[in-house]
């Protein structure tokens, strides 16, 4: 520690305790909304999407059986005089078929983004973590030492000189009271 502080504003010193204190809420609530965002994000992946592309299956594949259903019955009513068109029947069960193997397909890579969304938030989680002490252990503390330090230097400054002296620090340049105050605050922490 060197012998001296030169401090020209102890107001300056509040103000930045203020906003130390200030970003250390800040910061707790901005890590708060993005772990709210995080647990919503884990839940549409591993619960509404899966449930959602299941039940699409489900639904499309009796879209398929119905196309399939439709064809079927076209090809009954033809006969040597009768000849309806298959066209339009099999351009719905094309689509229906297409519809599902989409669906099928948006399940198969929900289920592959799941393991992969845990490795991330695992990695996610690790690198936070200092922010997070940052944020909710360091910057409480030094907003602490912060007023410890206003409160002494404000102690300080209310001392009274001696009678009969200068004004000027004495000859040897040595301050007592400041430096035992700086002790002390340091000792606190």
């Amino acid at each position: 520690m060197s012998g001296q502080a030169e401090v020209h504003s102890i107001e300056a010193l509040k103000d930045f305790r203020a906003a130390l204190s200030l970003y250390g809420e800040d910061a707790l609530a901005a890590l708060g909304a993005v772990e709210a965002e995080v647990r919503r994000t884990v839940v549409w992946l591993h619960q509404d999407r899966p449930i959602y592309w299941q039940e699409q299956i489900k639904r499309r594949r009796e879209r398929v059986a119905s196309a399939k259903a439709d064809l079927f019955r076209l090809s009954l009513q033809k006969t040597p005089e009768r000849h309806p068109s298959r066209a339009e029947a099999k351009d719905r069960l094309r689509i229906a078929q297409a519809e599902l193997a989409d669906a099928e397909k948006r399940l198969t890579l929900v289920r592959r983004w799941q393991p992969a969304l845990q490795q991330a938030l695992l990695e996610y989680h690790g690198s936070i973590q200092r922010l997070k002490d940052l944020a909710a252990i360091d910057a409480p503390r030094g907003a602490a030492l912060l007023g410890r330090i206003v409160e002494a230097l404000e102690a300080y400054v209310q001392l009274q000189l001696p009678a009969g002296s200068s004004g000027s620090p004495p000859s040897d340049g040595h301050q007592p009271a400041l430096d035992s105050i700086a002790v002390d605050i340091l000792d606190q922490d």
